[in-house]
């Protein structure tokens, strides 16, 4: 769970652990088990994501068993049929350039102070080893404030749709 209220306790590079419960909670049978969201903390994707506009509310939660905590499951909510792995974004890593991310966050109404960003990862296994790449081009932008979300799709076709990740 994760607490948005507070955009200065979710930063742009990683959203921040959630401490209150409160909301009508829903447990789901994902891929990776069961686990329990809390409705008062789930992201709502108001155009739905590219290929998926059915699907609108997403619970963010820690990957389970993953000893990176960078990286997290988006779980559809309502249909809950539907999940992405991502891994955060620190803008400061300058792989995406920082005025595509500030066009981007004009864009999507988003305060630069309330930002987090996500890729969505893919998983390929490659002769035996796993490989994991991500979403350059359309990275995930969340308003923690208002907990809305877009997969926003950035003009500049200098990043790549499946970059491959060094481990």
């Amino acid at each position: 769970l994760f607490a948005f209220a507070d955009p200065q306790a979710a930063p742009m590079s990683q959203p921040a652990a959630a401490t209150a419960e409160s909301g009508e909670k829903v447990t789901i049978d994902t891929r990776f088990g069961r686990i329990e969201f809390d409705r008062a903390y789930t992201v709502n994707f108001p155009k739905g994501i590219p290929g998926f506009k059915e699907y609108s509310e997403f619970g963010l939660t820690n990957l389970p068993n993953h000893e990176d905590d960078n990286v997290f499951l988006l779980q559809s909510i309502e249909p809950d049929d539907l999940s992405f792995v991502v891994v955060s974004y620190d803008p400061a890593a300058g792989i995406i350039d920082w005025q595509d991310i500030m066009e981007a966050q004009r864009f999507l109404g988003i305060s630069p102070a309330s930002c987090a960003m996500m890729l969505i990862a893919r998983f390929e296994n490659k002769g035996g080893q796993v490989t994991m790449t991500v979403n350059m081009r359309a990275p995930v932008f969340v308003d923690v404030t208002r907990r809305l979300g877009w997969q926003h799709i950035l003009p500049n076709d200098a990043y790549e749709v499946r970059q491959e990740l060094q481990g």
